[in-house]
C-alpha cells in the first residue's frame, strides 16, 4: 500500500511539474504543495523516523499552510523569525521571499544538521536552497542545486532529480 501511495505522489509531482495549468493563486498553492509533498516523500534523512518537520517561512507567496496542516507525509510549522529555524528542529525548510543571501546565512547556521531546503525566491538556483521552485508562464517547475543538496546530508530519490532536468525548458 505504501508503494502505491508513493507512486501516486510521484505521478502527482510529474503532472504538477509538467502540465498543471494555473488559473489562480489557489491553483499555484495546490501545485506548490504537491511538489513539496513529492520531494519530501522521496527524501530520506539519516536520523529521522516518521514524518519530517517542514519549517515554512511566513514570507511565502505560493505555499498553502492550511492545506499542509494535515499532510500524512510531513509535519509543518510556521516560522516568523529567521532565528527560529535554528531552534525549531527543522528537517526541511521552505523559504519564501528571503533573498539568496538570507537563505545562505540560515543554511550556514545549520551546519552539521541534515536539512533539506526549498525556495520560492531563488531563480538561478546556484546558491542557497537545494530545490528552487519556478513559475514559468502557466506551469510550475523546480530546479535542483546539487551542491546544496549534497551538503544537506539528505538523500533524494533520483526520479525526483530527473524531473527537475527539464525545469528550464
Amino acid at each position: 500500500m505504501k508503494l502505491a501511495s508513493r507512486f501516486l505522489i510521484f505521478i502527482s509531482i510529474f503532472i504538477s511539474h509538467f502540465a498543471l495549468s494555473m488559473t489562480g493563486d489557489g491553483d499555484v498553492q495546490v501545485s506548490t504543495n504537491k511538489i513539496v509533498e513529492g520531494i519530501l516523500s522521496f527524501s530520506h534523512w539519516p536520523n529521522v523516523e516518521g514524518q519530517p518537520l517542514l519549517c515554512v517561512s511566513q514570507q511565502i507567496n505560493y505555499f498553502n499552510m492550511g492545506e499542509a496542516a494535515g499532510n500524512p507525509i510531513y509535519k509543518v510549522v510556521a516560522i516568523s523569525n529567521p532565528t527560529q529555524f535554528l531552534s525549531a528542529g527543522c528537517d526541511a525548510i521552505y523559504f519564501g521571499r528571503e533573498s539568496v543571501k538570507e537563505q545562505n546565512d540560515i543554511i550556514n547556521s545549520l551546519t552539521g544538521k541534515n536539512v533539506l531546503t526549498i525556495s520560492e525566491n531563488n531563480p538561478d538556483c546556484v546558491a542557497g536552497a537545494s530545490f528552487c521552485l519556478k513559475r514559468r508562464q502557466q506551469v510550475f517547475k523546480f530546479s535542483v542545486n546539487l551542491d546544496s543538496l549534497s551538503r544537506s546530508g539528505v538523500r533524494v530519490n533520483s526520479d525526483v532529480l530527473l524531473l527537475s532536468k527539464d525545469g528550464d525548458e
